[in-house]
């Protein structure tokens, strides 16, 4: 939820602040969670354990920029970071045969590529940025979380989510397209 609400940030439709407070709520539920898993885990499951610290730092640092009114270039910057780990994380699953898993660590990365081209650069692109954030918050966390929590993970929820996938890529590709057009007008 922490996603789709910084999303609406983005669109201008939450208040900063009071994003930054759910932002920091859940960094803190993610950092204690990942620390409970990786006391005592085998180095596999703490490799797996550990991405949780990516997204769980990102909302801590986006919390507290949010409630003090910091520059967001550190964010950006750090999210560069995060990129970067998510692409590694990427290939570890592609040469796994978790196929479905690395797209979603590109998605990610890609989302993670904006924070930094847009906080850490100050490139102009909160509306694209909001966009992915929200379609990813849905396809990426919401929606599957929703259903393997109710145990619906078959093979018709993968079919789902290959075709949501396709049309988010599609859509990601025309709202880039439409932002470099705006800013070649624009000049």
């Amino acid at each position: 939820m922490a996603l789709f609400i910084n999303s609406l940030v983005l669109f201008g439709k939450v208040d900063v602040k009071s994003a930054g407070v759910f932002s920091l709520f859940t960094g803190l539920l993610q950092t204690f969670i990942a620390t409970w898993l990786v006391i005592g885990a085998s180095s596999a499951e703490m490799f797996g354990y550990a991405s949780i610290y990516l997204f769980a730092f990102t909302y801590l640092y986006v919390g507290v920029t949010f409630l003090f009114d910091l520059d967001g270039r550190g964010v950006g910057w750090f999210s560069l970071f995060v990129s970067i780990s998510a692409v590694f994380y990427a290939v570890i699953a592609f040469t796994t045969g978790d196929v479905m898993g690395a797209v979603t660590w590109l998605f990610w990365s890609l989302l993670w590529g904006l924070f930094f081209m847009g906080m850490g650069l100050g490139r102009q692109i909160d509306g694209l940025t909001a966009r992915v954030a929200f379609v990813l918050a849905w396809l990426t966390l919401i929606i599957p979380a929703l259903f393997g929590l109710a145990n619906l993970m078959t093979p018709l929820y993968g079919v789902m989510w290959w075709a949501a996938s396709g049309t988010a890529i599609l859509y990601f590709g025309l709202t880039m397209w439409r932002q470099r057009r705006l800013v070649e007008v624009t000049q």
